[in-house]
C-alpha cells in the first residue's frame, strides 16, 4: 500500500512538471497579447488610445487581432514568435 502511494505521488509530481514546463515555454516563447495589439497598432498607424473594441484571440503560432476606430475596422494576424504581421485587413 506504502508502495503503491509512492509511486501514485511521483507520478502526479512528474506530471506537474511536465505540464509547467510547457506553460513555462508557451509563455516565454510568444510576444503576448499586448505585443500583438501594438503590432497591429503601429501598423495602422494609430495609438491605443485611437483604437476600440481590441479583441485578440491566439490561434496556432500567430495573434488574431481585431479592433476599431475612427479610420474605420482592422483585422490582423500578427506571428506570436516575431511579432511581424502576417496579414492585414481594413474596412
Amino acid at each position: 500500500m506504502k508502495k503503491i502511494l509512492t509511486v501514485l505521488l511521483v507520478i502526479i509530481l512528474l506530471g506537474a512538471a511536465i505540464g509547467g514546463f510547457f506553460i513555462y515555454r508557451h509563455a516565454s516563447t510568444t510576444i503576448g497579447r499586448d505585443a500583438a495589439i501594438e503590432a497591429a497598432l503601429a501598423d495602422a498607424g494609430l495609438t491605443r488610445s485611437a483604437a476600440h473594441d481590441i479583441d485578440v484571440d491566439y490561434e496556432h503560432g500567430y495573434y488574431e487581432v481585431s479592433f476599431e476606430s475612427a479610420a474605420g475596422e482592422f483585422e490582423y494576424r500578427i506571428d506570436a514568435r516575431t511579432g511581424a504581421v502576417l496579414s492585414s485587413r481594413a474596412d
